[in-house]
């Protein structure tokens, strides 16, 4: 086992991806360090979204990793074993997730997890990475109309330590993959993609539009065929119109 070496449990935390950053600064966090917070009073997600969760219901957690003379080139790789690692957890729970690109899972086409990657990057190396996760676990009632959780699928309540267990077990499989065997990680996120190969509105610019996913290249953008043509978009350059 490599996450879970070194864990912390948090009553209250503003950010477990803050509360990471700073044990990494003051030099107090090993590598392979899980945070986890009963309670996020600044929970952050995508594109400075804030990330809804009631205490106590919900993972909210965040890995801390120091790789090993990793180029750049690797990251969209992390974000692969980490979004396959939720869609596999949540499958062991026997509920079926999907991938929306790059890496909120749906269920159902609502959200029931999120995830945020910040890294430290010197000399086209990466020096560390936090890996942010919230998943929805329990709680039932969201302000967020296309979002969902554990229990309002399978109608049941689940054990926290259980998911938060099966969560890291998974990410430790998956990051193996990393180093030796990418193609693989890109083939399973590939798969797990929500929309592939499926005609879906996104919005481009100020346009809207139809366009058929057909995957990822590599270096990780979003490959839509787009009226004949396959264009390919980063982050916040396209989103879905659900």
């Amino acid at each position: 086992m490599f996450f879970g070496s070194q864990f912390f449990h948090l009553d209250k935390v503003d950010s477990t991806n803050n509360f990471a950053a700073n044990l990494i600064e003051k030099g107090l966090c090993q590598n392979g360090a899980v945070i986890l917070a009963d309670e996020q009073t600044l929970g952050r997600g995508q594109r400075d979204s804030l990330w809804e969760s009631e205490p106590h219901k919900n993972i909210l957690c965040s890995f801390v990793y120091f790789p090993d003379n990793v180029s750049v080139d690797k990251l969209e790789a992390y974000n692969y074993c980490l979004s396959i690692a939720l869609v596999n957890c949540l499958k062991l729970f026997q509920i079926d997730a999907a991938i929306k690109w790059p890496n909120d899972i749906l269920v159902n086409n609502k959200k029931i997890a999120g995830v945020l990657i910040e890294n430290s990057l010197s000399a086209g190396k990466i020096k560390s990475m936090i890996f942010g996760v919230g998943l929805n676990v329990n709680q039932l009632n969201f302000n967020y109309s296309h979002a969902t959780s554990m229990a309002v699928i399978a109608d049941k309540v689940f054990d926290l330590s259980e998911v938060s267990s099966c969560l890291t077990q998974q990410f430790n499989h998956w990051i193996s993959f990393v180093e030796n065997k990418t193609p693989l990680l890109k083939q399973q996120y590939t798969s797990n993609l929500f929309g592939l190969q499926k005609v879906l509105r996104f919005k481009i610019l100020l346009h809207e539009l139809d366009g058929v996913i057909v995957g990822v290249n590599e270096n990780g953008e979003l490959e839509v065929n787009i009226e004949g043509n396959v264009r390919s978009f980063k982050n916040k350059e396209i989103s879905f119109l659900l």
